[in-house]
């Protein structure tokens, strides 16, 4: 099931025709809902994540996007599906009703919204870095579809080569995140993982995993830019989304990474993550 708009459909082809032409261009926005046992994790913080991005889009939002709406729309999906033990992922697209004109330069919008197999796995992986095109080191870069078409080529690029994942680096030769989510470097007891005006996505993902390391006296996070001969002094490196869940490396060019205080981590976070923080 497909729930457009607060329109619910068995499948994306029974949405009218008159509205299937808002798909045809890029969405303003992507969010990620994750489920746990058939509830969204820290609601709130995801509905004010999503009104911070589309207020940059410059877009007008409807008065009925409240908090209580899209809560409701997403428990269409949740009980649709059937959704009672472990996690679930529903995706949620944002879109322009009609391309900005002279006479109306901000539209309205309306949302597709769908549910997602999580992809996660448990295995570490080989990372390593895709060089062909970077990520400008700027605010525009933050947001989520501005360079997923880049995301997309680099992970054509680690797949074709025998690799997890890519490392994508801006256009300072810093790295800004990978083809599977935020990066992380684990020096010690400190969690070092680039900030925002290295390009990186805004993703909610990732606050909620530097929110986390913040909170936890064990370890520290470090906000900085990080460079590709940082990467082979790490103790460890681990990925994260909620597309792709937690990913440990294994691997990067010559250096063979431990993983064991990347699965302590992981550990605690999911602990942490099912009673909501």
């Amino acid at each position: 099931m497909v729930n457009f708009d607060g329109n619910c459909y068995q499948k994306l082809s029974d949405i009218p025709d008159q509205f299937l032409n808002y798909f045809l261009q890029l969405p303003i926005h992507t969010h990620h809902f994750l489920i746990y046992n058939g509830k969204i994790i820290m609601l709130e913080e995801n509905y004010f994540s999503i009104m911070a991005s589309l207020r940059r889009s410059r877009v007008r939002i409807p008065m009925k996007y409240t908090l209580e709406y899209i809560q409701e729309q997403a428990e269409t999906i949740i009980h649709d599906i059937k959704i009672v033990e472990g996690y679930s992922l529903i995706l949620i697209k944002f879109y322009r009703k009609e391309s900005p004109t002279k006479e109306s330069p901000v539209c309205d919008i309306c949302f597709l919204m769908e549910s997602l197999r999580l992809e996660w796995k448990s295995e570490s992986i080989f990372l390593t870095l895709y060089k062909d095109h970077h990520i400008l080191a700027e605010s525009f870069s933050n947001l989520f579809q501005s360079n997923e078409l880049l995301r997309k080529l680099a992970k054509v690029f680690a797949y074709e080569n025998n690799f997890g994942a890519c490392l994508l680096i801006n256009n300072e030769k810093k790295i800004a995140e990978s083809t599977h989510g935020s990066v992380f470097l684990i020096f010690g007891n400190k969690v070092l993982t680039p900030p925002l005006s290295s390009g990186v996505v805004d993703d909610f993902s990732r606050k909620i995993m530097i929110k986390f390391i913040n909170q936890n006296n064990s370890y520290q996070i470090v906000e900085e830019e990080i460079s590709v001969y940082n990467l082979q002094r790490a103790d460890e490196i681990f990925l994260f989304s909620f597309i792709y869940g937690f990913i440990k490396i294994s691997q990067f060019r010559k250096k063979k990474f431990s993983t064991d205080v990347s699965k302590n981590i992981q550990d605690l976070f999911f602990y942490k993550l099912k009673n909501q923080f």
